[in-house]
């Protein structure tokens, strides 16, 4: 179950990451062209709020299904780079991002001028894209490194 789980987690990844760069695009065209916040640029907030949302949730479960915060109770988990990075490094990161993403969303529903919102949202997520990029752990990255899409097994 836990590897449907991480199958699950490391593909959605891959829609954060693609609507995290939309909406650095729209908030970055929008400031340069000083053109009117409009409901898509919210709309694209929006959804990478609840795909963030939903990755975290998906990471909680996994997080709890392979025990990680009971491995990072034993002593000398700190010196160990796998369970630190997956016992508190990964999650710490991924939940700052978090926290900015809906910072980000928040000051697209204020009554605040629509360049505001644009530098706002821009600067918000692409400080979160970077914390994420951080974060996730890439192939060939020592002893962490995961593959780009792991194979998935059927509950048979």
């Amino acid at each position: 179950m836990s590897t449907n789980i991480l199958y699950f987690h490391s593909i959605l990844r891959y829609f954060v990451l693609l609507f995290m760069f939309l909406v650095i695009l729209q908030s970055l065209t929008g400031m340069l062209s000083k053109r009117p916040f409009k409901k898509n640029d919210k709309t694209g907030a929006l959804i990478l709020m609840i795909l963030c949302d939903v990755q975290l949730l998906v990471g909680l479960a996994l997080y709890m299904v392979n025990g990680w915060a009971g491995k990072m109770g034993v002593a000398g988990a700190m010196k160990d780079s796998v369970i630190r990075f997956f016992g508190m490094e990964h999650p710490l990161m991924m939940i700052i991002s978090l926290v900015l993403v809906h910072i980000a969303y928040a000051k697209t529903k204020k009554n605040i001028s629509d360049d505001k919102k644009f530098r706002t949202l821009f600067w918000c997520i692409i400080v979160s894209l970077f914390l994420v990029m951080a974060a996730i752990p890439w192939p060939g990255r020592s002893g962490v490194g995961r593959p780009f899409v792991p194979s998935a097994v059927s509950a048979a």
